[in-house]
């Protein structure tokens, strides 16, 4: 049995000799109470020592895993709803048994690969549900339920100062807007002065600009803005800027931390040797709507040592309300003044050229050069057409979503990350001309082929998630990280903490 308290004992053993006699005022009273206390001390010790093997013997029958079988199980930290309440987890959960209650009503569980736990033994079996119905949100103590708090369509003018090069011929144009009257042509190489930028109602962004001796409004993507190479920029006296996102992280979505105990989740990232994570905050039909979460977990993060990057879906068909989105999320401060370590845009909707610079080269001039950007990709393999290039000119950091599991039907091993990792890797490098580009790898802890990704017959073993770690360390990825938390197997998260990355 787990140690329950500082008796050693479950609640149920610990009282089991504590009866004491009456004392009576006689001599014979006396002697009746001493027997009587002999007795009950003997019974007490004979009690223990029959109750001793039917603990071992239930011990012994203890499943090693169970699985919660619905969303919303809650776990506690003692096998009592009078304690700590710990997290309410998603159906299909796994979670490793180390001991009962004597009755059986409790399981003690290990949550999140580190973390002391106790469930009800009615809520979870020994094998996972048949279909565990995912529920996008469940009552959690008081934090409020995911609401939508969409963007505004948002087009501008906004001011923007910036030069930069013309590297594509292009027409100056009296309005932000194809349709609108030219006012000049510009051909590549002429240098161009930025006042404003907007957007229009196709969705792509233009800069107001002197250029070419005009002045008029020109399309995005034809501008390079002059600043440092963001995958070796580094302040005065500083780090390269990607370093913010080297060693071992860890993404999730916002049930996890909307469902759980933040010193729990803090301390499980601590036990994991985790140095980053990635936090889903805003997307581009739910607007910017996870305040909460960043209101209780930067203070807990930043204070542990764990840098925290907010992590944004937009979907690119409208760009400039996309970048009014990232705005609002940029410029959040938690009720202590706490804010971002970093941004991580998920760009995997909208994925052509101009779309995909527009969006980086106006966030990089909202940031400045010293604020940490990852963008998350598809592997060369998921979108052969994918624009490296187009990415690499405004973040600094690509972390590809190079997840391996693509064919239900096909048998994995160690060896099949590595495969992925070094074609996403050499072709990544080979679209951005040779360069050594900071690369975070993107692993893999979800099961594509269930519906809320918990782990089925196709979810990563812990083999491959070694593998995946050995692989982006041996081709020269400044981190990795894997998507996500709340659906990782006990197996995965014990690989996970079981590797040492180097020390940045």
């Amino acid at each position: 049995m787990r140690r329950v308290g500082g008796t050693g004992l479950a609640p149920e053993l610990a009282g089991v000799s504590d009866h004491a006699a009456t004392p009576e005022h006689s001599t014979a009273s006396m002697t009746r109470s001493f027997k009587h206390i002999a007795l009950v001390v003997l019974a007490g010790i004979l009690g223990t020592i029959w109750l001793l093997p039917q603990h071992r013997v239930l011990a012994d029958a203890l499943p090693s895993v169970v699985y919660t079988q619905y969303t919303c199980v809650s776990i506690w930290s003692s096998p009592t709803h009078a304690s700590t309440y710990i997290a309410d987890v998603i159906g299909g959960t796994a979670l490793p048994v180390t001991g009962a209650t004597v009755d059986g009503a409790w399981y003690h569980v290990n949550f999140l690969a580190s973390q002391s736990a106790w469930v009800e033994a009615y809520k979870v079996a020994a094998t996972p549900p048949a279909n565990a119905e995912y529920s996008p949100d469940c009552p959690y103590l008081d934090i409020p339920a995911i609401a939508r708090n969409p963007t505004p369509v948002s087009h501008g003018p906004y001011p923007l100062q910036g030069t930069g090069s013309i590297l594509l011929p292009v027409t100056l144009r009296a309005g932000p807007d194809i349709h609108a009257r030219v006012v000049g042509i510009v051909a590549p190489g002429q240098r161009g002065t930025v006042e404003e930028w907007a957007g229009d109602s196709n969705g792509d962004i233009w800069y107001l600009a002197h250029a070419g001796g005009s002045f008029g409004w020109l399309w995005a993507y034809a501008l390079k803005f002059d600043q440092p190479d963001p995958a070796t920029y580094a302040p005065p006296n500083g780090q390269p800027v990607w370093q913010a996102a080297a060693g071992k992280g860890m993404w999730f979505t916002d049930y996890l931390p909307r469902h759980t105990n933040i010193a729990y989740l803090v301390a499980a990232m601590k036990a994991a040797g985790m140095t980053h994570i990635y936090t889903r905050v805003a997307e581009s039909y739910y607007g910017f709507f996870d305040q909460n979460t960043l209101d209780r977990l930067l203070p807990a993060a930043h204070a542990a040592g764990i840098k925290v990057f907010a992590f944004v879906y937009p979907y690119l068909n409208d760009v400039a309300t996309d970048l009014a989105m990232t705005q609002r999320v940029l410029a959040y401060r938690t009720p202590d003044g706490q804010q971002i370590d970093g941004l991580a845009a998920d760009i995997e909707e909208r994925t052509d050229p101009p779309a995909v610079f527009a969006y980086g080269q106006v966030l990089r001039q909202m940031v400045g050069p010293a604020f940490p950007l990852v963008a998350t990709t598809y592997n060369p393999r998921g979108r052969p057409s994918y624009p490296y290039p187009e990415i690499a000119a405004n973040f600094n950091v690509i972390s590809p979503q190079d997840y391996w599991h693509a064919d239900q039907h096909a048998t994995y091993d160690a060896q099949s990350p590595r495969d992925l990792l070094l074609l996403s890797i050499t072709t990544i490098r080979a679209e951005l001309g040779g360069r050594s580009f900071p690369i975070e790898e993107l692993g893999q802890m979800y099961d594509m082929y269930t519906d809320d990704g918990t782990p089925g017959a196709s979810a990563p073993s812990a083999a491959e998630i070694t593998g995946d770690l050995q692989a982006a360390k041996d081709l020269g990825c400044i981190g990795i990280s894997f998507f996500e938390w709340q659906t990782a197997s006990p197996d995965e998260l014990n690989a996970f903490k079981a590797f040492v990355w180097p020390t940045p």
